[in-house]
């Protein structure tokens, strides 16, 4: 049974899978806005909620926090400059990713962006020197890279990686001597989609204790401390969510068993990823050795998702159907093996125009796909906001954007 048929905005989908064939992208905003609210009013006064935009930088989405006063985190210029155009104030800014150039430090500072955090030492003596060439003095984190014996992660986990430093390798630089910087605490984040509270919790803990460790060593200040994000939500049958109530309690007793000031979590997916759809038609339907086989006129182009970390969207049938059920491996239009985006059930009388949709692609969706390949269409992204259904892009050919 197809469940957006309930929805206020059904009506507006069916007539957008009706008149036009090109894949798109649907956000629920008030979905959103009701789970931002939802995590505010949990919150201690000593803990802040930054949004990490890489998750979805689309400028409606970023304006649902704007309003709702959480901070934007941003990774690249190209954040920066969209997160400005979308009134996001400068002191609502941070800035984070390994990535920073002496010119995007000063551009920073030239938008008044006053939390940078600090990837290396180098970044950390650039953005010393510039500051003192235009006398402004920046509050900053310094990032550390932990060692763990729990595996990996898309941030790492136990892996080395390009993202901050270890504490014995920031103990090799002076840090004392960058006079015109604030080092105002850490920022420490190597794991991602975590389901498990237990092991958040077990996660963060052993995170502070090292921090806390760290700061006394060296004699820095621990004003912030900045915990990332990590937490995931449930993309299989049978996965629970994690709720929010009980993370706000762990950063609560975390806050203080170690006799922390602040505490900051950068949060993407668990924030943006359930209010998000991807709708994608089929183009053909075949019999391949037994298998039953999809092919959509969008795949991993858009939802690079599955073949960059294994994990697939659900996947359902925008029409209803009292049929039961068969199993059909799904693939998009891409000439290669990895355009394959999970195998589901869905109904046995499933055919060539139907439209799929995959839920829970709020987060990660088109900014991480490889959309350019093949020149294929780009997708639209339409939203729905206190009543309004809007669409604010339309597809585009590969005659708009090729050279």
């Amino acid at each position: 049974m197809n469940y957006l048929l309930n929805r206020t905005y059904y009506q507006n989908l069916l007539k957008m899978t009706e008149k036009q064939e090109s894949p798109f992208f649907f956000y629920d905003l008030d979905h959103l806005q009701n789970h931002l609210k939802y995590m505010d009013e949990l919150l201690d006064p000593d803990i802040k909620l930054w949004y990490a935009c890489k998750a979805n930088p689309m400028s409606a989405i970023l304006k649902i926090f704007r309003n709702l006063n959480f901070g934007i985190d941003v990774a690249s210029q190209g954040e920066l400059d969209q997160v400005l155009r979308s009134g996001i104030k400068a002191n609502e800014i941070l800035s984070t990713g390994p990535a920073k150039s002496k010119s995007y430090l000063r551009d920073l500072l030239d938008h008044d962006v006053r939390i940078i955090v600090l990837e290396s030492f180098q970044q950390a003596s650039d953005l010393n020197e510039i500051s003192k060439d235009i006398e402004k003095k920046p509050k900053t984190l310094l990032r550390v890279q932990l060692s763990w014996e729990d595996g990996q992660s898309v941030l790492g986990g136990n892996q080395i990686t390009p993202f901050g430093l270890g504490p014995s390798d920031w103990e090799r630089y002076p840090i004392k001597d960058l006079k015109n910087i604030d080092i105002i605490g850490l920022h420490v984040f190597q794991w991602g989609n975590i389901l498990n509270i237990e092991k958040l919790e077990y996660t963060w803990n052993k995170t502070c204790h090292q921090l806390v460790e760290f700061v006394k060593k060296n004699e820095l200040s621990l004003e912030v401390l900045d915990l990332g994000g990590g937490l995931g939500i449930p993309y299989e049958d049978g996965q629970k969510r994690i709720q929010f109530s009980d993370v706000s309690k762990i950063l609560v007793n975390l806050k203080k068993r170690y006799q922390l000031k602040k505490v900051w979590m950068e949060l993407g997916r668990y924030a943006v990823g359930e209010c998000g759809y991807y709708f994608a038609k089929i183009v053909d339907r075949k019999l391949v050795r037994g298998q039953e086989i999809l092919i959509l006129n969008g795949g991993i182009n858009h939802i690079a998702r599955p073949a960059l970390v294994n994990q697939f969207f659900p996947c359902h049938s925008f029409k209803s159907s009292n049929k039961k059920n068969k199993s059909f491996q799904i693939h998009g239009p891409l000439c290669t093996a990895l355009d394959y985006l999970g195998t589901f059930e869905l109904p046995g009388d499933i055919k060539q125009n139907d439209w799929l949709f995959f839920s829970k692609v709020g987060a990660y969706g088109f900014t991480e796909a490889m959309p350019f390949f093949l020149c294929h269409d780009l997708p639209s992204e339409s939203i729905y906001y206190r009543g309004d259904f809007m669409s604010p892009r339309s597809p585009k050919k590969s005659n708009d954007w090729m050279v």
